[in-house]
C-alpha cells in the first residue's frame, strides 16, 4: 500500500510540474514573442534561424565592405572630373594660343598659366583616399607620379568581394587614365604646349590642339569607367540592403510566437494548472488522511 501511494503522490507532482513547465514556457513566448529561444525548442526551425543568421552576418560584411570602399570611389570619379575639367581649359588655351594675332608675349604668359595647370594635375593625380594614394594601384604609400609626371604606381587593382561570385575591381588605374601605355602621357601633352607656347612655337601649338584634346578624351573615359564601379557599388548595395531586410523578416516569422496563439495557450495552461493544483491538493490532502 505504501509503494502505491508513493506511485501515486509521484504521479501528482510530475503532473503538476508538467503543466507549470509549459505554462512558464507559454506565457514566456507571449510576453517576448520568441518561440524558438533554444534548439530543443523546435530543432528545425532552429536550424533554419542558424542559416538565416550566418547569411545575415555575411550580407552585413558586404554592406559593411560597400560603405568602406565607397569614400575612395567618389574621391576618384570627382577626382577625374577635375582632371577633365583641367584639360578642358588646356584646349582652350591651345586653341587661344594658335591664333596669330597674339604676340610672342601673350603666347608666353598662357604658356606660365598652363605649367600651373600642370601642377594641378599633378596634385589631382597624387590625390590620397583612405587607403592611400588613389591611382597608385597596389603601391598605396607611393604618390602615383613623380614631378616630372612619371609614372611610379603598378596596374595592381584594389579588388572587394561584395556579393558576387568573383570579386570586384574598386580602383581606377592611374597609368590608364594619365599615362596609359598606347594611349597618351596627359603630363607630356601639357608639358610640350607649355614650350611651345614659351616658344612662340605655333605649329607645335597647333599640334598640340589635338594632344591635348585626345587627352581630355582619355581622362573622360577614365571617369566613365569609375563612374560604372560607383554605380555597381549602387546596385549591390540595394541588392543587400533588400535581402537584409528580407532575411530577417524571416527569421522574425520563423522564430517568432503568434500572439493569439501564445496568449490562448497561456490561459487554457493557466485554467489546467489551476485545476491540477486543486486535483493535486484533494489527493494529497486524502492521502494523508488515510495514512491516519
Amino acid at each position: 500500500m505504501r509503494v502505491t501511494e508513493g506511485m501515486k503522490y509521484s504521479q501528482v507532482l510530475s503532473n503538476l510540474a508538467n503543466i507549470t513547465s509549459q505554462h512558464a514556457k507559454a506565457a514566456q513566448e507571449a510576453s517576448t514573442g520568441v518561440r524558438v529561444g533554444k534548439p530543443s525548442d523546435d530543432p528545425i526551425a532552429a536550424a533554419e534561424l542558424a542559416r538565416l543568421s550566418a547569411s545575415s552576418s555575411q550580407t552585413k560584411a558586404h554592406l559593411s565592405t560597400i560603405d568602406a570602399v565607397r569614400g575612395d570611389a567618389e574621391l576618384t570619379e570627382s577626382t577625374l572630373s577635375d582632371a577633365s575639367d583641367v584639360m578642358a581649359r588646356l584646349k582652350e588655351i591651345a586653341l587661344q594660343g594658335a591664333n596669330g594675332e597674339l604676340t610672342a608675349e601673350d603666347r608666353k604668359t598662357l604658356g606660365i598659366e598652363v605649367a600651373g595647370l600642370k601642377d594641378t594635375l599633378l596634385k589631382l593625380g597624387n590625390v590620397r583616399g583612405t587607403r592611400g594614394y588613389l591611382f597608385s594601384g597596389s603601391q598605396v604609400t607611393t604618390a602615383a607620379f613623380d614631378p616630372a609626371g612619371a609614372f611610379q604606381g603598378d596596374d595592381t587593382a584594389h579588388v572587394v568581394q561584395i556579393g558576387n561570385s568573383t570579386p570586384t575591381a574598386v580602383s581606377t588605374s592611374g597609368a590608364e587614365a594619365f599615362v596609359v601605355a598606347g594611349g597618351r602621357d596627359i603630363f607630356a601633352d601639357v608639358q610640350s604646349l607649355a614650350t611651345a607656347l614659351s616658344t612662340d612655337n605655333i605649329a607645335a601649338i597647333r599640334q598640340s590642339i589635338d594632344d591635348v584634346g585626345a587627352s581630355q578624351t582619355q581622362l573622360v573615359n577614365a571617369r566613365a569607367r569609375s563612374g560604372l564601379v560607383l554605380s555597381k557599388l549602387d546596385t549591390s548595395q540595394s541588392v543587400l540592403s533588400s535581402l537584409d531586410t528580407e532575411q530577417q523578416k524571416r527569421a522574425q516569422t520563423e522564430g517568432a510566437a503568434d500572439p493569439y496563439e501564445s496568449y490562448t495557450r497561456v490561459t487554457s495552461l493557466g485554467q489546467s494548472l489551476e485545476r491540477a493544483i486543486a486535483v493535486s491538493k484533494q489527493i494529497l490532502d486524502l492521502g494523508g488522511s488515510n495514512r491516519f
